[in-house]
């Protein structure tokens, strides 16, 4: 499936181009950094240069409209960011990745672009004693669409998910109590018999009930 990139077509045309990726994961430190040096301010949010991404999975959909994953990997991070990133990764946070243009000084930005959403799947470090290497794994949550969604409308399961809502307090107490049911009595019409006249028919519901 082809993607629109608008505004950056007519800078991918020009003579000199000086593209970049940037990538963003939503932790508790917002992690934004792009394939450069030095710094830049889109949009109010500063983006980090981190020399250069060790590599991107091609961004793609199958043909049957599913989503693919994607793997990021970040190279020469420097090794006091460890513990930090190793205490913020979390699965399911915020994953983005851009595709931009700066001018060719390399000092504006001339087209910023989202290309790919996710979240976090899985994230690994890779300690080579200065610097550190981070890869991360994310996937579309599009994903999605194909597994079950499984919930156990348990008091349990609403805390985690709401914590505070009592709307599923007493359902496991509904399921030990008993309901009684009015019942009719069976035993037939009364009056006359066929063809007599009198005594209304139809059923007779008990009157205990």
């Amino acid at each position: 499936m082809s993607r629109d990139i608008g505004d950056l077509a007519p800078h991918i045309e020009q003579p000199v181009v000086r593209p970049f990726i940037a990538l963003h994961i939503d932790l508790p430190d917002p992690v934004r950094v792009f394939t450069g040096t030095g710094v830049f301010i889109h949009d109010g949010e500063e983006w980090i240069g981190a020399g250069g991404i060790g590599a991107i999975d091609t961004i793609g959909e199958a043909t049957d409209g599913s989503a693919t994953g994607i793997r990021a990997t970040l190279l020469q991070v420097p090794s006091e960011f460890r513990d930090d990133i190793a205490e913020q990764a979390t699965k399911g946070a915020l994953f983005e990745i851009y595709v931009g243009a700066f001018d060719e000084t390399f000092q504006r930005v001339e087209a910023f672009r989202l290309i790919w959403k996710g979240r976090v799947d899985t994230y690994q470090v890779v300690d080579s004693g200065d610097t550190i290497s981070v890869e991360v794994t994310g996937e579309s949550r599009m994903r999605d669409q194909g597994r079950p969604a499984i919930k156990r409308f348990t008091d349990e399961w609403q805390q985690r998910h709401h914590p505070g809502d009592l709307f599923f307090q007493y359902v496991s107490q509904m399921a030990e109590i008993p309901i009684l049911w009015a019942k009719a009595d069976q035993s037939g019409p009364t009056g006359g018999g066929a063809g007599g006249g009198g005594g209304g028919g139809g059923l007779r519901f008990n009157e205990a009930l």
